[in-house]
C-alpha cells in the first residue's frame, strides 16, 4: 500500500529575532478582548448596582411621603372634628333662648311690655314694619314748642340727616 505524504496543519514561520511572531500577536488580541469583556462586565455590574440603589432611594422617598400623607390625613380629620364641635358650640351660643337668658340674667335687661312696643315702617319702603321697644312712650322732641312746630335746630338736624342719608347708603354699598 502506498501512503500519501502527510500535510502539515500549520505552516511554520521563520523566527525573526526582535519581532513578535503572528501567533503571539493573536494572543495579545485575545488578552485585550478579554480585558475589554471584563471591563464591560464590571461596568454593567456597577451600572446595575447604581440603578438598584437609585430605585431603593426612590422607593424610600415614596414610603416617607406616604407616611407624611397619612399623618396629614389624620390631622385633617382631627381638625374637621374639632371644627364641627366648634360650629355646634357657635350654634348653641347663638340660640335665641340662651341670648335672652344671658340678656336678662347677666346684663339686667327686661322684656318690654306690650304698651312699650311701637311699629315703625322700614326705611327701604317695601311695606314691612319694624318692631321697636322703648322704655317710655315717645314724646315730642322739643318741649315748649307749639304743637306741629319744632325748634329751628331740630328742623336743621332733620334736614341735614335727610341730605346726608343717600351719601351714607352709597358709601355703605347699599
Amino acid at each position: 500500500m502506498l501512503a500519501a505524504p502527510r500535510e502539515l496543519s500549520y505552516i511554520p514561520q521563520p523566527v525573526v529575532s526582535g519581532k513578535q511572531s503572528p501567533r503571539s500577536g493573536l494572543s495579545n488580541r485575545r488578552r485585550e478582548s478579554r480585558a475589554r469583556q471584563k471591563l464591560l462586565l464590571l461596568g454593567l455590574v456597577l451600572m446595575g448596582v447604581v440603578i438598584g440603589l437609585s430605585l431603593t432611594f426612590l422607593a424610600m422617598q415614596v414610603l416617607i411621603k406616604g407616611y407624611k400623607i397619612d399623618s396629614l390625613k389624620r390631622e385633617l380629620s382631627t381638625l374637621q372634628r374639632e371644627n364641627e364641635q366648634l360650629q355646634l358650640e357657635v350654634a348653641r351660643l347663638k340660640a335665641p333662648e340662651r341670648v335672652a337668658r344671658v340678656a336678662t340674667t347677666k346684663l339686667g335687661m327686661v322684656e318690654p311690655k306690650t304698651e312699650q312696643i311701637y311699629y315703625v315702617p322700614e326705611q327701604a319702603g317695601n311695606g314691612k314694619q319694624v318692631q321697636v321697644a322703648t322704655t317710655e312712650p315717645s314724646r315730642p322732641a322739643v318741649t315748649g314748642a307749639a304743637p306741629g312746630r319744632q325748634a329751628w335746630w331740630v328742623a336743621l338736624a332733620e334736614a341735614l340727616h335727610q341730605w346726608l342719608e343717600p351719601a351714607r347708603q352709597a358709601g355703605a354699598g347699599v
